[in-house]
């Protein structure tokens, strides 16, 4: 609903985490934020929003569409499994990091937290379930592929890299 908040995640982040928040270009957010297209809130975003308007098709921006139309590049074709890997894959990274720097106390914190605080598909445990279940080391390897082919963005937690080395598991009982 607002862009602007959206934006100062996105910034707060990168600047927190470093080059794990990178790979996406944030210069249209920028020119967004610019126009004063900042969502709902502020009446345009996407969409025109009238609060005098009934619930039902919101009519599409046409500065919004402007602004989009200079930042469209060649279509490329993607793989969609890779693309879901890599968007789940981060979440995972990110969760080991949580456990290596102290942020959860344990891998069941991580697994239950994500499954009940944002939704992480029930069906795979969690990210440290779906860790033991796919094995550290093909983890590792799957991720290694990603940073090379993709960017640095895609750098193995060490905690992870160090359970690969070891054969061991997060969960006692996997």
């Amino acid at each position: 609903k607002d862009l602007g908040v959206a934006f100062h995640v996105q910034e707060t982040l990168q600047k927190d985490l470093g080059v794990r928040m990178t790979g996406g270009d944030s210069s249209m957010f920028k020119a967004f934020m610019d126009a004063g297209i900042l969502g709902k809130k502020a009446g345009k975003g996407f969409y025109l929003y009238d609060k005098k308007q009934k619930k039902g098709e919101k009519p599409l921006n046409p500065e919004a569409q402007e602004i989009i139309k200079k930042y469209i590049k060649e279509p490329k074709q993607y793989d969609t499994e890779v693309i879901q890997q890599r968007i789940a894959y981060s979440f995972v990274n990110e969760a080991a990091y949580c456990l290596q720097d102290g942020i959860i106390d344990g891998p069941v914190d991580g697994d239950i937290g994500a499954v009940f605080g944002i939704g992480y598909p029930p069906f795979r445990g969690g990210p440290f379930r779906q860790l033991d279940q796919m094995g550290a080391q093909n983890f590792v390897d799957a991720m290694d592929s990603f940073r090379d082919k993709y960017g640095p963005q895609y750098e193995v937690a060490q905690i992870i890299r160090d359970y690969a080395k070891e054969g061991k598991k997060f969960h006692s009982d996997a």
